[in-house]
């Protein structure tokens, strides 16, 4: 029997949510309604209010960004991946 490497192309999302938005974007987007939450904690209403825009821009950005082929949300934990990773030291003289 024959075997054959298939090539996959994961670079492209299937638009589940009437064609424009995909799983992966329509979490983000729920979690970002899910945040008006935010605005009944016992806090100032100043605070409320910077908390619940920089949740909500930080969702919306994750959603939309494309960062070259890769959106903003897989960049950002390749960042953290890198940042918390186990480094290993060589010192030499």
């Amino acid at each position: 029997m024959s075997l054959y490497k298939v090539p996959f192309d994961f670079t492209h999302e299937e638009k589940v949510f009437g064609g424009y938005l995909s799983l992966r974007q329509m979490l983000y987007m729920i979690l970002s309604a899910i945040s008006v939450g935010i605005l009944f904690l016992n806090i100032s209403i100043t605070i409320k209010i910077i908390m619940f825009f920089s949740v909500v821009s930080i969702f919306i950005t994750f959603a939309f960004l494309k960062i070259g082929n890769i959106y903003a949300d897989k960049y950002f934990f390749n960042i953290l991946k890198f940042i918390f990773r186990k480094k290993k030291f060589t010192f030499e003289r």
